[in-house]
């Protein structure tokens, strides 16, 4: 039965209700909180024969991508997230809304919000068994703020590259504060070291409660980000170095995307039993944040061209990807008349993705650097 019909279906019983899941979950910590079950921000770049297959397509993943945000908040990590086909997602979305977009005669560019169906949600995990959870973390505050020269600068990039992420609706919501002119780099480096003391006095700058500095820095060809303070669970210690390669606003973005979700990774965790991992080591060139305790995963971004036989053929294969367990945020970079650059966001090992492509019909290599997907 597709998950669609099972939503609208009468008999869905909740005596099945699973332990994971808190009857009043916001609680007093998080009030002000966005539902978690609306997605905001979620930007589309999509190509197609003509504009309203464009933006056909565009809308259909952005609310495939917020049915799988959705899941991803809900469910504890190590669980899989059940799969969904088109007419499952188009059941589960109660309706989108536009906060701009823009569209030729062959493409379509937007930037969307998506409502959710809480009880067709709770329905298809009850179903199938999976146990998932409402609890989130109080509220906190991030402060971005860039280091340069020897001091902190002001930086609307990297404060911008926050402010774009869906923290609202998160499991760990969060504000965005703006440094004060007078805040001085021994302050931030202090904070950033674990200083009980510094960070104690910025909390009653700031407002008290839990605070996180998110320090971003441009060096050596890398872009540094790091975070200190105090999240939802505790004290965090956080530092990831991605290759600038001459874009330094995608370099932020992705830095502040992969931060965001170790924060929301680290609570979820500590609401498993277990003990969120509070520091990060540093690699030369990762592909992803490398956590201190094995099985904690965040999403790495991927970027890899899709070969195909035609347009209908890369439609089915686009569709397929949608529903690959793990990936999310799929993004078209360019297409052609027989392939595609893509991007998307994986959490876990890439041995992982592979074996979870193939089992989806798909052979993905890595061909001269470079990752080469398509279908079987």
């Amino acid at each position: 039965m597709a998950w669609s019909r099972w939503m609208r279906s009468a008999g869905a019983s909740l005596a099945l209700l699973p332990f994971f899941l808190l009857a009043n979950a916001a609680g007093a910590a998080a009030q002000g909180a966005g539902s978690l079950y609306e997605v905001a921000k979620i930007s589309v770049d999509t190509t197609a024969a003509d504009a309203v297959a464009a933006r056909s397509m565009g809308m259909a993943e952005a609310q495939s991508r917020a049915v799988k945000t959705v899941l991803q908040r809900l469910v504890p990590s190590g669980f899989q997230l059940p799969e969904l086909g088109a007419e499952d997602v188009e059941g589960l979305v109660n309706g989108v809304s536009i906060r701009k977009e823009q569209n030729s005669t062959t493409r379509y560019i937007a930037t969307l919000d998506v409502s959710v169906n809480e009880q067709g949600i709770k329905n298809v995990l009850l179903e199938q068994g999976i146990p998932f959870s409402e609890e989130r973390a109080p509220s906190i505050s991030i402060l971005p703020v860039m280091i340069a020269g020897g001091a902190v600068k002001t930086d609307e990039g990297w404060r911008q590259a926050w402010e774009a992420l869906d923290l609202a609706h998160s499991v760990t919501p969060a504000t965005i504060l703006r440094a004060r002119p007078e805040l001085g780099l021994e302050t931030v480096k202090a904070v950033l070291a674990g200083d009980a003391q510094a960070l104690e006095s910025m909390q009653a700058d700031y407002g008290f409660g839990p605070l996180v500095i998110a320090a971003g820095e441009a060096e050596g060809g890398k872009f540094v980000t790091r975070l200190g303070g105090m999240d939802g669970t505790g004290p965090i210690n956080y530092g990831q170095s991605e290759k600038l390669g001459g874009n330094e606003a995608g370099a932020q973005r992705e830095g502040a995307a992969l931060a965001f979700a170790v924060i929301e990774n680290r609570w979820k965790t500590s609401q498993s039993g277990e003990q969120p991992a509070t520091e990060v080591r540093y690699e030369e060139e990762p592909a992803a944040p490398a956590v201190a305790r094995p099985g904690m995963d965040v999403p790495r971004n991927v970027m890899a061209v899709v070969e195909f036989q035609g347009l209908k053929d890369w439609q089915e294969i686009r569709g397929r990807l949608m529903n690959v367990a793990g990936i999310q945020a799929l993004e078209v970079n360019s297409l052609s008349a027989r392939g595609a650059s893509i991007t998307f966001d994986y959490a876990g090992p890439l041995g992982r993705l592979q074996q979870e492509l193939g089992q989806s019909g798909f052979q993905f290599d890595d061909r001269d650097g470079t990752f080469v997907l398509r279908s079987r």
